[in-house]
């Protein structure tokens, strides 16, 4: 397992393990959204298979964020960052039905939902090989954790911008 230590020398190894540890909460929220919407938000918010696969993903991807809570206060980089990939695959799991019954449009609305189940994909499958391999983990780390650091930086920006113009 790749350890990173609290005092690594470059600045990219000491923002990996609080983006990982980070990514694993926003995984921990969504799985239990995901699991517990159907039943005690809405209770017919999803039809048919949608029922069932979203509660079991959001289950799955509730327990793979604990795992990378874990590893990531463990300092174990690699499997963090499996376990962080596992939860972004895992949350892609389930829009997979919504999108099989209604397509992928391409509206104005549409297109950061288009591009979100394009890349969270090939952002999740390049880290967690990046990872699997060990030979660039700290790399493998920032990529999965790329979705996370987006959002940040964005809500920084927004936040920023309210504070300056007013909303």
């Amino acid at each position: 397992m790749a350890n990173v230590e609290p005092g690594g020398s470059s600045f990219f190894s000491r923002a990996a393990r609080p983006l990982l540890i980070l990514s694993a909460v926003l995984a921990t929220y969504f799985g239990l959204s995901a699991l517990l919407l159907p039943f005690f938000g809405v209770p017919n918010l999803y039809t048919g298979i949608e029922r069932w696969i979203v509660p079991a993903a959001g289950a799955l991807q509730l327990a793979a964020a604990a795992v990378a809570f874990v590893l990531a206060m463990r300092h174990e980089l690699r499997g963090a960052t499996l376990a962080v990939a596992g939860c972004w695959m895992l949350g892609w799991l389930e829009t997979l039905p919504s999108v099989v019954r209604n397509g992928l449009g391409v509206d104005a609305e549409a297109r950061l939902t288009l591009a979100s189940f394009v890349a969270l994909p090939v952002i999740a499958v390049s880290a967690a090989a990046l990872a699997w391999r060990n030979r660039h983990p700290i790399l493998a780390a920032l990529i999965v954790t790329a979705p996370t650091a987006a959002g940040v930086l964005f809500t920084l920006a927004f936040g920023i911008m309210i504070a300056m113009y007013g909303f």
